[in-house]
């Protein structure tokens, strides 16, 4: 497995067991959590991450980064994004590319069609897992 789930604003003990359970359980991509309001009973199984699977990085909120990052794969926000050396739009302006990305920077707030719409969609799928995951 190539996942990785990041959890936030839990104890750490509850980070720990939780992120221990899941890790192995993701199949790509990087699942950001937010929130938890409880601990997990029991084994989850395989977490379906869908459209937000697509992205190593994948935030509703802004992302800021401090340089210097290298990090492999797409990284999405429908907010903004900072603290990247230059970002240069592809022709379309559907992305965006840095050197400190080896992959492609969608921004929902700056990019054209349907950038948007594939971020919003790979939001709603990563809000799925996590529902999937905490029932």
């Amino acid at each position: 497995t190539t996942g990785l789930l990041v959890l936030l604003a839990m104890s750490s003990a509850a980070a720990s067991g939780l992120s221990s359970r899941l890790s192995s359980r993701l199949t790509t991509g990087l699942l950001v959590l937010l929130a938890m309001s409880s601990a997990m009973t029991s084994d989850p199984g395989p977490v379906d991450l869908g459209g937000a699977s697509h992205f190593v990085i994948l935030a509703r909120a802004a992302i800021s980064n401090t340089p210097t990052s290298l990090i492999t794969g797409n990284v999405g926000s429908m907010s903004g994004i900072t603290g990247f050396e230059t970002l240069t739009a592809d022709a379309s302006r559907e992305f965006f590319t840095s050197a400190q990305i080896d992959g492609r920077l969608y921004r929902g707030v700056d990019c054209a069609e349907p950038t948007p719409t594939i971020l919003t969609s790979a939001l709603a799928d990563m809000d799925a897992a996590y529902a999937n995951v905490v029932s």
